[in-house]
């Protein structure tokens, strides 16, 4: 019999009506439904899951499911909704034909992110982006980075984005980073408000690790690691972080009826005239 995981974000009323339904519809179909939190940690054995809310519901579920190696579908409850493949309208038919037909999953690299403080280190993974800020006091910060070993750049201004080619439409293209397909290979770099001209979002291979060092800044400033904007780390200069790949990725299940440019123009209203 057919498991499948509902995770939905409970801050959300009509996510947990949603999912409700779901389990019901579910059952219907010969199918077993449970309703898991979107703040669970671990999971069991499921063949596959959806998530119900937004796109923070799904960067926040990528973490548990990704390593589980359990694909998701995402059900946009939110507004913009780039990585939710349909909506309640639209999600039974697809469910149906899921059921009936099986399902494409695509691969999304997840960032395996490692801090390394003076007296212990700690990794975790994001599938959108690592941000080093400059914190509350916005002060300027210098981040010391380097590609494999070799010296890349100082890093001065309010930050720095490394961001997957999924996350290249969150933050970093906010930043003025490029749009980069899903399907590439490669890892970018975005520094926020940087105090040169010169430096300009780039692209490295996602073969590449990268390590950034946290530099000079002000004595009472906190520079701060955020990884998808959920999970953050007080940073002390001197501290080390090491972004790779996650041996991992997500499997994010694809709506055949839904293509990608298609998305881009509809999300961020390409050809509207206001």
């Amino acid at each position: 019999m057919t498991r499948v995981a509902i995770i939905y974000n409970s801050e959300k009323p009509k996510a947990g009506t949603q999912a409700r339904r779901l389990k019901t519809w579910l059952r219907r179909h010969d199918c077993v439904g449970i309703i898991v939190p979107s703040s669970t940690k671990k999971l069991g054995a499921f063949d596959f899951a959806l998530t119900l809310g937004g796109d923070g519901t799904m960067l926040k579920a990528s973490r548990f499911l990704a390593p589980a190696r359990i694909p998701v579908l995402g059900i946009n409850l939110g507004t913009l909704g780039f990585l939710a493949e349909t909506n309640p309208d639209e999600a039974y038919a697809f469910l149906e034909n899921i059921l009936k037909n099986g399902f494409h999953a695509e691969a999304r690299p997840m960032l395996s992110v490692t801090v390394m403080f003076k007296h212990r280190s700690v990794t975790n993974t994001a599938l959108n982006d690592c941000i080093i800020h400059s914190g509350d006091n916005g002060r300027v910060i210098t981040l010391n980075t380097a590609v494999n070993g070799e010296f890349l750049a100082d890093y001065v201004g309010d930050g720095l984005i490394v961001s997957t080619p999924t996350g290249s439409t969150a933050y970093s293209l906010a930043a003025s980073g490029p749009i980069v397909h899903p399907h590439l290979s490669v890892l970018l770099l975005t520094p926020i408000c940087p105090h040169t001209l010169a430096q300009r979002p780039m692209l490295i291979s996602d073969k590449h690790e990268l390590t950034i060092t946290v530099g000079r800044h002000a004595a009472l400033q906190k520079p701060v690691l955020s990884l998808d904007g959920q999970t953050n780390y007080h940073l002390h200069k001197g501290d080390r972080i090491i972004v790779t790949i996650a041996e991992t990725p997500l499997q994010l299940i694809i709506n055949p009826k839904r293509r990608y440019f298609e998305v881009l123009r509809a999300k961020l209203k390409w050809g509207e005239r206001g």
